[in-house]
């Protein structure tokens, strides 16, 4: 005779498959009972029921992947599907990283923040990081979403884009809207070092701002100040901020760009372990890619960058000071982060464009544009940041596969997109964008484990799943088990791949059969159900 446990009838009962369960134990044939939002159990063939069931005959069954590095702040507002990210199996994104957060939004702040959203072609109604929040909650979303409170966001909400040191009362006060955005549900501090005025923050004001994030339970997520010829002196920075912050520490999408810094990754992973034997709980993560993307300016020197948007056009347009621009591109020095010769004109496609003078060249190289109007690749570069008012986004093809392998295969490596929540319609399908943001967790599977098989599957899916958890401080996702959050994705992993590709870059991955949401079937057999069951996901602070 059945008992009472057995004969229970669960909402939804996913059987027949392979539960890998993310915490990096080998695969086991279970079936998954989920209630409402929760699991309920794991269970043997046969001893449970479902009013729904899934056949996950053949499929992996494991925890819902959680991106631990995304910029889906406004994207989210304008397309609450979130239909490049879910399809990939992505149930959680953590937002708000590389010092640029969607609020607190006044000040220079608010102005930039504003650009960000016409963008997205939403409008930006909130001040607090509480309202931002409860605008997500009432809309809506496919997916889970946390935040992190951005260290360039609150320099310039008091300060602006100057290069000045922040004062005792400016420190203070910026220290101020960093705890009460904490208290509103942010899991941290994030800082964007090679960008204004993110560049213009002194170490000790990031220790100050990571202090007090740390002292609320956050952690300090950084784009260290250089990826490429001062990669060691930036993740040297990041260390000691960690240190003297007492704070935990993710350095994110760690690489090493540029040729002349090929291989450093060796280095700076040796310096990471060494200083987690000193106790400074420091970590990383990275993308399955060679290309990394980001704004066209950022080829720019700090200094060119400075001030308001109109100042840095200024300056573009002065023909003095263009000069000292362009003799920069191609003269580097150690201390020089962005120089072109270290990647190439060819290597550089540019994205996004709206003006009618330059939107048949999307997604070409600065070279081919060059060549094609018949000018100067430097020259052709400031043309367009005139002529798209500095909003033109680039892919800058500028790693090393055997540096990816290297970080990637490490155990304290968690997968992070660095993309946003785009779709082939709408505004974040009107141009051409990195594949990252289509096909970050499927290639990471595809290619590292089942093709290379470089991590062993059970691993894999652990830094895409507990160990993001972990890093963030999400304490009832990232593990199947009973009572956690039923984030649960199935796959083939036969079938799995990602298919957008730099050249095509809109197309959706293939092999996630299923991806439930917080108890709620978000993509079934594949395609989107146009349930948004996600949740927006407050920190709660412990203060130390």
């Amino acid at each position: 005779m059945e008992s009472r446990r057995e004969r229970t009838l669960h909402n939804i009962l996913i059987e027949g498959g392979t539960v890998v369960d993310g915490t990096g134990s080998l695969g086991k044939p279970l079936d998954v009972a989920i209630d409402g939002a929760k699991i309920a159990r794991l269970c043997k063939r046969s001893e449970a029921r479902g009013a729904m069931k899934i056949d996950a005959t053949g499929l992996i069954v494991c925890p819902g992947f959680i991106d631990i590095h995304s910029h889906s702040e406004f994207q989210l507002l304008a397309n609450p599907f979130a239909e490049s990210k879910i399809r990939q199996g992505v149930t959680t994104e953590l937002v708000g990283n590389c010092g640029s957060s969607p609020a607190p939004a006044i000040g220079v702040a608010r102005k930039e923040l504003e650009g960000y959203a016409e963008l997205a072609e939403v409008r930006l109604d909130w001040v607090t990081m509480d309202e931002y929040l409860l605008r997500l909650s009432n809309l809506k979303t496919s997916v889970n979403v946390a935040t992190l409170v951005g260290a360039s966001t609150l320099r310039q909400c008091i300060i602006g884009n100057s290069n000045i040191k922040a004062g005792e009362d400016e420190l203070a006060r910026m220290n101020q809207l960093l705890a009460d955005a904490i208290l509103q549900g942010g899991f941290g501090l994030s800082s964007g070092l090679i960008y204004v005025p993110g560049f213009f923050a002194s170490t000790e004001e990031l220790v100050s701002l990571a202090s007090t994030s740390a002292s609320l339970g956050g952690f300090y997520a950084s784009h260290i100040r250089g990826e490429g010829r001062t990669l060691i002196k930036a993740v040297e920075e990041a260390i000691r901020i960690g240190r003297e912050a007492h704070s935990r520490v993710e350095i994110s999408h760690h690489k090493a760009c540029g040729r002349p810094s090929w291989g450093t990754v060796g280095r700076t992973i040796a310096m990471i372990e060494e200083a987690r034997e000193q106790g400074v709980d420091v970590s990383f993560d990275v993308y399955p890619y060679t290309a990394s993307c980001t704004y066209l300016d950022t080829l720019l020197q700090p200094w060119a960058r400075e001030g308001s948007k109109e100042e840095i056009l200024e300056r573009i347009r002065d023909s003095q000071t263009r000069e000292r621009i362009i003799h920069e591109f191609v003269t580097p020095t150690e201390s020089m982060e962005d120089a072109v010769t270290d990647t190439g004109w060819e290597n550089i496609n540019v994205m996004g464009f709206s003006s009618d003078l330059y939107k048949r060249f999307d997604n070409n190289t600065i070279a081919q544009i060059a060549e094609a109007i018949g000018k100067d690749p430097a020259e052709t570069t400031l043309d367009i940041l005139v002529e798209e008012n500095l909003r033109a986004i680039a892919v800058f093809h500028e790693m090393d596969e055997d540096d990816v392998v290297k970080v990637i295969s490490h155990p304290l490596a968690a997968i992070g997109s660095d993309g946003e929540a785009e779709a082939p319609y709408g505004p974040s399908g009107k141009h051409a964008t990195h594949p990252r943001a289509y096909g970050t967790f499927p290639r990471a599977l595809r290619r590292y484990v089942l093709d290379k098989k470089l991590v062993p599957l059970e691993e894999m899916i652990r830094r895409m799943t507990s160990w993001p958890a972990e890093r963030i401080g999400l304490q009832d996702r990232g593990v199947l088990a009973s009572g956690m959050a039923a984030d649960i994705v199935a796959f083939d992993p036969e079938k799995i791949r990602d298919l957008a590709t730099y050249e095509d870059s809109h197309r959706y991955p293939e092999g996630i059969e299923y991806v439930i949401v917080n108890g709620a079937v978000t993509i079934d057999h594949g395609e989107h159900t146009k349930e948004r069951a996600g949740q927006v996901l407050r920190h709660k602070p412990s203060i130390a």
